[in-house]
């Protein structure tokens, strides 16, 4: 693209080359330079026109082990034919049908066709039967070297490999539906029949279901509709003596498959990249609370994330090999070997991080930064419920904010209610060219109180707050991008709930908005009490504090006189929510001595934090109660449990 702009300055200026000219060509260059300096960021797109989901965004085959031990591997982008992309032109899904495709076929690609109790030697003709070849069928008549053929019992099953919708079967003798003068067989249709189904098959309670039976069938065509449902094993069995052949089987399916997997190519950035947040455009057919998809995604630093290697002999004095090792050999050396001299393939687990799960919107956790990326949905849905995804897109800077920012907070281990002072490390480490970053985010379950004590290897730095909300807060600082570097820095907060993790992003001002997620690891050593195998950025609560959804309950009166003169009027009550991952149900409710309910003081879902909250003394319908001796009951509902509290306060006058 750049020699591109450059030729067309070059023949836009189109004079002869001269001191002028020369100083205008390096004008010109040094903007496009420097206009390309100023636009850092890069942005993949899969599912668009340049880079179609149909050919898996134009990268490298992804290579998917199927028989590690036999060496088998998968190179498509659609394993077992499960993805459509023709049903919504740009958009992919599970495979969709219509009712009005005979999907028969697919058991020769990605099942099996089988007549268990006709002996063997009929697979070819059973092939015959859904492959559209109107000249082969199978043939259940008497023949001068099997006189005596079973005819009565014989079944064909037909197992889809996965769950298929199904709403028709049709099958018939040839010269019926495609007429076939060489074959002309049209009076040798199934005089009985019965026609089963089953979507799993996998136990004694998944029975096989009768869809049709018929004892005394008179139509060489037997068309048979099935209610719309998802069908593995389609099972036809012969209940008549009379010999038959089945041209044809033909099975028309119906709605999306239930589950389906789609895995892009491996996508060559070009060289080491902060991979930004990524994204996608989703959307839903039919009740979206049945159909669900997730993305996982995994980096490596080489193209291909199977590890290929040989088997290693010496021989000994008689000749006889003995295995002393393996070695590594690329895909191509790996299947050209005989089979004893392959080693069972294996996942690389050195050069490629496993898969994660990625939020729409999200960051990914693989680590570093890496040249290459591949990405896998995972499609969840029912017959007439599924998702569909339009682009996912992702924006990159080259060279990388870091290759390894590793992270750790101390001390890991705070109670809840309580103020507690954190120490945070981030240590920088390069493998080539980075650009470094001059900002942190890091997030809280609560808002900080304090940022302080910032360094670059132990010396005092300055920097800037750039915010501190609820959930996360922001400092900036001088570029840092040297190999080792260690940035520190101490903040306050009360932690409430267990398993508070401190992650963060660092960013370059110069790089957008693509950010470089913090690693969590010994990024130093703070002291007595840290210990390298327990570095990390979570913290936790003491184990007495476990499970507990309600932090101290504050009281300061525990009698009180509603009258209005300005003391005492209301009684107040403050708590902490604790260890909630979302908004949970919390009531505050009064009691009279006889369990009826006198107010409700407070109803409504809040999240981990304080709550104040008082009580004036007056009843649900208005009116002041009487003067007495009540019961407080404050609850916590959580999804698993709940958590409840009660104690006595009176009312005088």
């Amino acid at each position: 693209m750049r020699s591109h702009r450059i030729a067309n300055i070059v023949d836009f200026v189109g004079y002869p080359v001269n001191r002028w000219n020369a100083c205008v060509l390096a004008c010109a260059l040094w903007l496009v330079a420097a206009m390309a300096a100023a636009q850092p960021v890069q942005t993949y797109v899969l599912g668009d026109r340049f880079n179609p989901w149909l050919n898996g965004g134009e990268g490298i085959d992804p290579p998917s082990i199927v028989n590690a031990a036999a060496g088998l591997v998968d190179t498509t982008n659609t394993p077992g034919d499960a993805i459509e992309f023709r049903h919504k032109p740009g958009w992919i899904s599970p495979l969709f049908f219509s009712g009005q495709e005979n999907i028969a076929g697919r058991v020769l690609t990605s099942g099996f066709i089988t007549a268990p109790n006709a002996g063997r030697g009929n697979e070819e003709q059973l092939a015959g039967t859904v492959n559209g070849d109107h000249l082969v069928a199978f043939e259940r008549k008497p023949t001068l070297f099997e006189p005596n053929v079973i005819i009565r019992g014989i079944k064909i099953i037909m197992d889809f490999a996965v769950p298929v919708g199904v709403q028709r079967v049709r099958f018939y003798p040839r010269n019926t539906v495609e007429p076939t003068a060489s074959a002309p067989f049209h009076n040798d249709f199934l005089r009985g029949y019965e026609v089963w189904v089953n979507v799993a098959r996998d136990s004694p309670a998944t029975p096989d279901a009768l869809v049709a039976r018929s004892l005394a069938n008179e139509e060489p065509v037997v068309e048979i509709a099935v209610p719309d449902q998802y069908v593995r094993f389609l099972t036809i069995k012969s209940l008549a003596e009379v010999p038959f052949e089945i041209d044809e089987i033909e099975v028309y399916g119906t709605g999306y498959l239930a589950n389906a997997a789609y895995l892009s190519d491996l996508i060559d950035l070009g060289a080491r990249s902060t991979v930004g947040a990524v994204q996608w455009a989703e959307g839903a057919v039919g009740n979206r609370a049945f159909s669900a998809v997730g993305l996982k995604v995994r980096t490596g630093v080489d193209d291909t994330p199977i590890l290929y290697s040989r088997n290693v002999y010496s021989f000994g004095m008689d000749g006889t090999p003995e295995k002393i090792g393996e070695a590594e050999v690329t895909a191509e050396e790996y299947f050209a070997l005989e089979r004893q001299d392959r080693v069972s393939l294996k996942e690389d687990v050195v050069n490629w991080s496993p898969w994660t799960s990625l939020e729409n919107g999200g960051l990914s956790s693989a680590p570093g930064s890496r040249r290459y990326i591949q990405f896998r949905l995972d499609f969840r849905g029912d017959l007439f419920a599924t998702r569909e995804l339009d682009e996912l897109s992702f924006d990159y800077v080259q060279p990388p904010i870091a290759d390894t920012l590793r992270a750790e907070v101390f001390p890991r281990l705070a109670r809840a209610d309580e103020a507690a002072t954190f120490r945070y490390a981030v240590r920088l480490d390069n493998e080539g060219e980075i650009r470094g970053y001059d900002r942190l985010e890091v997030d809280t379950n609560v808002q900080v109180e304090g940022i302080r004590q910032v360094s670059l290897n132990g010396e005092p730095m300055g920097f800037e707050v750039d915010f501190i909300r609820p959930g996360v807060f922001s400092i900036s600082f001088p570029l840092i991008k040297g190999d080792g570097d260690l940035l520190e820095f101490t903040f306050d907060l009360p932690i409430f709930r267990f398993g508070t993790t401190f992650s963060g992003r660092a960013y370059n001002s110069g790089a957008g908005g693509v950010p470089h997620v913090l690693a969590a690891g010994n990024a130093v050593a703070f002291g007595p009490g840290d210990l390298d195998e327990l570095s990390d950025l979570s913290v936790q609560i003491p184990r007495p504090q476990i499970g507990k959804l309600i932090g101290e309950i504050v009281l300061d009166r525990s009698i009180f006189s509603p009258n209005d003169d300005g003391a005492n009027d209301r009684w107040p009550i403050s708590f902490n929510v604790l260890q909630l991952l979302r908004p949970a149900p919390v009531s505050l409710e009064i009691f009279d001595l006889s369990g009826r309910k006198v107010s409700t003081v407070l109803d409504q879902e809040r999240g981990i934090g304080p709550v104040q909250v008082s009580w004036g003394g007056r009843s649900d319908s208005g009116g002041l109660v009487p003067p007495g001796t009540y019961i407080w009951v404050l609850q916590v509902r959580a999804n698993s449990f709940a958590e409840r509290h009660s104690g006595v306060l009176a009312v005088v006058y």
